[in-house]
């Protein structure tokens, strides 16, 4: 035990004053006595005895004396040595990428994890806590906070949100936030390697808390299909990262409906490629492999299968160069009207031309916008680094004029000086790319460049039809949805409402668990696939370690003293002087 203040035990002066009170207080009491012959003889012996025997010895000199003792331990404030946690500002970095969700004894990575948190919370002296959640952005959820109760209901609230961590943005964001050498990093995740902290915490203080044991995994590394002639195929690599020989099933299933099974036994170490000739044709795939590992996240995929060529019907009268255009691609045209397909369900690209975008179809629209309202153009054309214009070389394109853009917002792609001429969006919740000028009014039909335009479109509206796409978890994507309904309703492979969205108001945001979704906008399905990350389709972990820790065991130990002993000192003393005052008032009485 040490002592904070011990120049206070100076006090203890104070304790020796009434020592000595005591030995020359008198304390006299009226006695009737026959003779004092005896008396004299007593009082000889007194004089003749050890001062201690002199001192009075009752029950309010020994009160005194503890009161005046403990008031004197209160002052010094006496501490020890212990195991503390180092540094006045912590900052804990929580891991929430999806090998977190992995299972042990004690429940999942992520589960243990935050048990640990809450355990180093509770060891808390007065720290400032930074709690930071790791991951693609990552987030600061406390800033030096010192509150024990906010610390442990932001660390209750973590969840996993199955993104990769990027542990080294995580670490170069804690370091930007320390406050020197005052500042200790607790690291909290799975596989965390001496090699990725060392050269990003300079001499910080840091403790990586790696959670979970090392167990046998099975991945399910990709799975993908593709309308192949008149089938559709489909491939899917399994790997094996387990030091032992595996034995599970494979299949491909969309809800109940199993559409293919295989048995598969793989070697230690092992990779391997299953190839699915034909299957039937569905709006989206699921794939499984059927072995508890411990590690589900990365035991399915799915893939949403798309038409890659679609029909392209050409609406009522269409510019014939736009009309030769697609027929060159290769694409299967069909010359209509809208009167006859009204009513029919048709899936495919519109080709139209028109002046107003009320009238159109519900349909992936290629839209040639033939108002009469026509601007002069002098300005130079202008693009934009996207889809459509790639490998389009616009510096030899010629325009005229060009029409006024329908009202709706559209992202624009090329246009000259503030007009736009290439637009593109979404229209009643389907896609729709909107051309600003008469074909007639331009020389790009006669350019190379022109049908790659049109084969660009041609492929992106195809990728639009009834799909989403792919996603990352917990990504959020703005989608135009022009005047149609803006709100979508989210529903997972079980036809489970997860969620609504007002699309008017707010980004299209998809869930974290990886999988297969479809959004709900009136009638309209449209499929969308949350993907695992493919750096978190390993389930490795590795063993805690310290960095940046001194080696003397003093050096390691931190100087906190009891802050609640001072005021149980104190408290005591005033009930002894309390106590004390109540004898001598009754010793007076009587």
């Amino acid at each position: 035990m040490q002592f904070l203040n011990p120049i206070y035990f100076s006090l203890s002066i104070f304790i020796g004053a009434v020592v000595l009170f005591y030995f020359f207080r008198k304390q006299y009491s009226e006695m009737t006595v026959s003779s004092n012959m005896l008396w004299e003889q007593v009082l000889n012996e007194w004089q003749a005895s050890p001062w201690l025997k002199k001192l009075q010895q009752n029950l309010l000199f020994w009160l005194q004396i503890l009161a005046l003792l403990l008031l004197m331990l209160a002052l010094v404030q006496p501490f020890w040595l212990e195991d503390a946690l180092k540094g006045e500002h912590l900052i804990i970095i929580a891991d929430p990428s999806a090998s977190m969700s992995a299972e042990e004894r004690e429940g999942t990575r992520f589960e243990k994890a935050k048990q640990e948190m809450l355990d180093l919370a509770g060891k808390l002296s007065g720290q400032e806590i930074t709690l930071i959640k790791a991951g693609d952005k990552n987030e600061i959820l406390l800033s030096r906070e010192e509150d024990p109760k906010e610390i442990r209901e932001a660390i209750k609230n973590l969840e996993l949100t199955y993104e990769h961590e990027n542990m080294d943005k995580a670490l170069r964001l804690a370091v930007s936030l320390s406050s020197g050498k005052d500042t200790a990093i607790h690291l909290f995740s799975d596989a965390v390697t001496p090699e990725k902290v060392k050269e990003k915490v300079d001499d910080l203080y840091t403790v990586v808390h790696n959670v979970g044991e090392d167990k046998g995994n099975i991945s399910l590394q990709s799975f993908g299909t593709a309308a192949i002639g008149e089938n559709i195929s489909a491939v899917a690599v399994i790997e094996n990262q387990s030091a032992t020989n595996i034995d599970t099933s494979f299949k491909v299933h969309k809800g109940d409906e199993v559409l293919f099974e295989q048995k598969l036994s793989l070697q230690a170490n092992e990779q391997t490629t299953v190839h699915i000739p034909n299957l039937p044709e569905k709006p989206y795939y699921e794939a499984a492999i059927s072995i508890k590992d411990g590690y589900s996240a990365d035991n399915s995929a799915a893939s949403i299968f798309t038409d890659q060529k679609p029909k392209v019907y050409a609406m009522g009268s269409v510019n014939p160069f736009a009309v030769k255009g697609f027929q060159n691609l290769g694409a299967e045209l069909l010359q209509t009207s809208p009167d006859a397909i009204s009513g029919f369900n048709i899936k495919g690209v519109v080709l139209i031309e028109g002046k107003a975008t009320s009238e159109l179809p519900q349909q992936p629209l290629l839209f040639l916008n033939s108002s009469k309202e026509k601007v002069k153009l002098e300005e130079k054309l202008t693009g934009t680094d996207d889809a459509l214009l790639q490998y389009v070389d616009i510096d030899k394109v010629f325009i005229g004029s060009a029409a006024v853009s329908p009202e709706g917002e559209w992202e624009t792609v090329l246009k000259s000086g503030k007009t736009p001429l290439i637009q593109k969006g979404m229209l009643n919740g389907q896609p729709i790319v909107i051309v600003n000028f008469d074909l007639a009014d331009t020389d790009w039909p006669l350019q190379p460049s022109f049908p790659i335009f049109l084969y660009n479109t041609y492929q992106w509206l195809s990728h639009q039809t009834d799909f989403l796409g792919y996603f990352s978890s917990g990504e959020e994507r703005w989608i135009n949805i022009g005047e149609g309904n803006g709100t979508w309703e989210v529903f997972n492979n079980k036809d489970e409402n997860l969620y609504t969205l007002d699309l008017k108001n707010e980004n299209f945001k998809v869930p974290a668990v990886p999988g297969t979704y479809q959004a709900v906008s009136e009638n309209q399905i449209y499929y969308f696939s949350v993907l695992l990350d493919e750096r978190e389709k390993n389930a490795d972990a590795e063993d805690s370690f310290i960095m940046n820790e001194k080696s003397s065991e003093k050096e390691s130990m931190t100087q906190r003293p009891n802050e609640t002993l001072w005021f149980w000192l104190t408290l005591f003393a005033l009930l002894l002087i309390a106590f004390e005052w109540e004898v001598y008032r009754r010793g007076n009485r009587g």
